[in-house]
C-alpha cells in the first residue's frame, strides 16, 4: 500500500513543472521573464519529506504490527580428527575463550 501511495505521490510531484517554462504571459516580443524560477523547491522538498516518511520501516510496534521471527543457530558438535584433541584456552588478541585443535 506504502509503494502504491509513493508512486501517485510521484506522479503528481512529477507534474511540478520543474523546469521553469510555465508561460504565464511574461513572455512578451522577446522580452523574458528574468525573475527567480524556483517555483519547483517547495513540492520537491514537501515531496521528498512525504516520499521518506512513507518509505521508513516501523520500528515502534503498532496493532497488528508482527516481531519478526528471531533464530538462534545452535552450535553443531564435531568430533576431531584422528590424533588431535579439543581445548578451550584464553585468546590473548580479543581477551576470549575460543576452541582449538591441539595435536596429541
Amino acid at each position: 500500500m506504502k509503494k502504491i501511495i509513493a508512486v501517485l505521490l510521484l506522479a503528481i510531484s512529477a507534474s511540478a513543472c520543474a523546469d521553469g517554462y510555465r508561460h504565464r504571459g511574461y513572455n512578451h516580443g522577446g522580452h523574458y521573464n528574468r525573475g527567480y524560477n524556483y517555483g519547483w523547491i517547495a513540492p520537491a522538498i514537501i515531496g521528498g519529506a512525504v516520499i521518506y516518511g512513507l518509505t521508513r520501516p516501523d520500528y515502534a510496534p503498532t496493532p497488528g504490527y508482527i516481531q519478526p521471527p528471531v533464530y538462534i543457530q545452535q552450535p553443531v558438535p564435531v568430533t576431531p580428527p584422528y590424533g588431535y584433541h579439543q581445548e578451550t584456552i584464553l585468546d590473548n588478541n580479543c581477551n576470549c575463550y575460543r576452541t582449538v585443535l591441539v595435536p596429541n
